[in-house]
């Protein structure tokens, strides 16, 4: 039998392949060709799921190769067995319904780095984060995304949330309240985030601001909480800043932030030539801060590279 040129490659590079690939489309390009490329498909540990319909758990290779699935995503809303997949480190649902957050609180994450929810209620969305930053079911998490339904900010740049676990370095706010009082009844009114507890390990802070908040009096309230971090970026979105703004933001970072040597921002301003000539006097890191003029003048914007 003539071999394809594809299977001239050696195993490492036909492996290497096999790792951008999907189950899917790995069962059904790959598997059951011959022995040899058997062996390389079963020998790979690094896969990938998506799930489009929860029918998809009775195909066929789906024993084959559960335990070695390190990234899941999930597109329904139907219950998931999370035991079934011991070695995710990437876990995504896109329409999370009550049965899987309630299983992702039940069931530990020795690996999972990466924790994805789709669009949520902020009712729901803080239900939810309240009982992840209150377990210790994600010993190694790092990421903790929740794609909020009144954010109108491309969700690709600004939709990481607080996560408790000390393994997390960076986090990325888009427009969550950040006092995080609840009026939900399950959660009795209490604050996610203590006031009591110094987040210690945060190095970087994103944060962007929508109409409906936060307010300078929440971002004062949490980075009183994170007195570590190294590096702060703002942006807006449908928002016109003032003098006063640069002002009182300048004040509070050199408060609470006695570690700061980096700071960014992408903001519209409405300010004078001479209130911006001032700008990079009101804190040290702000000597980064560029500006264009807007709208024929009409505003400015604030931004570093």
């Amino acid at each position: 039998m003539t071999q394809s040129i594809f299977e001239l490659l050696p195993d490492e590079i036909i492996l290497g392949i096999c790792e951008y690939l999907d189950i899917h489309d790995l069962y059904e390009s790959f598997y059951d060709l011959n022995s040899r490329l058997n062996a390389i498909v079963c020998s790979n540990k690094n896969l990938a799921l998506t799930f489009s319909s929860p029918d998809e758990i009775d195909d066929p290779f789906f024993d084959l190769f559960t335990t070695y699935i390190i990234k899941l995503t999930v597109d329904h809303s139907s219950y998931i067995d999370f035991e079934l997949f011991p070695s995710l480190h990437f876990l995504i649902l896109n329409s999370p319904s009550d049965d899987q957050l309630e299983e992702i609180c039940l069931f530990k994450f020795p690996h999972l780095i990466h924790l994805e929810f789709g669009i949520m209620s902020d009712k729901l969305s803080r239900c939810i984060l309240y009982k992840i930053l209150h377990c210790k079911q994600f010993p190694s998490l790092q990421t903790c995304i929740f794609h909020h339904e009144t954010n109108v900010v491309s969700s690709n740049r600004y939709r990481q949330i607080w996560s408790n676990s000390s393994t997390l370095r960076t986090v990325w706010f888009s427009s969550v309240d950040l006092s995080l009082y609840s009026n939900n009844g399950l959660i009795n009114r209490e604050k996610l985030l203590s006031i009591d507890i110094i987040h210690s390990n945060l190095k970087r802070f994103d944060i962007c601001c929508v109409l409906d908040g936060p307010s300078l009096m929440e971002m004062n309230h949490f980075l009183q909480q994170t007195p570590n971090l190294e590096k702060f970026k703002i942006a807006s979105n449908g928002i016109y800043h003032s003098y006063e703004f640069l002002q009182q933001l300048a004040s509070i970072l050199q408060r609470r932030l006695i570690h700061l040597y980096q700071f960014d921002c992408e903001l519209l301003c409405v300010m004078t030539i001479e209130e911006l000539e001032h700008i990079s006097r009101l804190h040290p890191c702000f000597n980064r801060i560029k500006y264009e003029l807007k709208y024929g003048g009409q505003c400015i914007r604030l931004f570093t590279e």
